[in-house]
This record gives structure tokens, sequence and C-alpha cells, in this order.
């Protein structure tokens, strides 16, 4: 039987000052590209997208239903449901469809 098992991030020692350089660099980086404001709004949005993502899919895990049973009543491929649940092609009608497929409602308040 082979013991091999595969390594993961954790699995790798790193130095905690060269650790502490490359998250620096990381932000600096970052930063720099969001000081930009169209660059800012894009950013901003696919972070809503994401919070729109994580709530269908918990919604669906409500449901337990996998992805292919939900795609299969929203007439839609598994691949494409699993972009929906990443933040991509979220319409509203994609929203609304899906919360009905699992049973719950959308509710949009503007306060």
């Amino acid at each position: 039987m082979n013991m091999m098992r595969k390594l993961t991030g954790s699995d790798w020692p790193i130095d905690q000052k060269i650790k502490k350089e490359l998250v620096a660099k990381r932000r600096e980086r970052r930063d720099r590209l969001l000081s930009k404001p169209e660059n800012r709004r894009t950013y901003d949005a696919l972070g809503k997208a994401y919070e729109v993502a994580e709530i269908l899919h918990k919604a669906r895990e409500e449901t337990r239903l996998t992805q292919t049973q939900l795609a299969r009543k929203l007439h839609t491929s598994q691949s494409n449901l699993a972009r929906i649940e990443q933040g991509q092609n979220i319409t509203l009608a994609t929203l609304f469809d899906y919360a009905r497929a699992c049973g719950k409602k959308v509710c949009i308040q503007l306060t």
C-alpha cells in the first residue's frame, strides 16, 4: 500500500520574515490597483456578487440538493450552476429562479 499523501501549503515550512514580506507586497499591489476608481468599482461589485453567491449556495445546501439536481430544476447545466455559485452569471431572473427552486423567496430592501 502506498502511504504517500498530497502535501498542502501548510505542510511547507516558510520563514516568517519572508511570509510577512510577501503579504506586504501583495497588499501594496492590491492597494495600488484599487487606487484607480474604475478598478475599485469592479472590485466592490465582485464582492457583492460573491456575497449573493454564498447566500445561494447556502440555500441549496439547506434544501439538500446537489448542483446537478438543482440544475435540472432550473433547466440548466451543473457547470452553469457552479459558475452562479462562484458569483458569475447572476442576473435578477437567475436569482429569483434559483430561490424559487430552493423553496425560498427573494426580498430586496432599499433603506
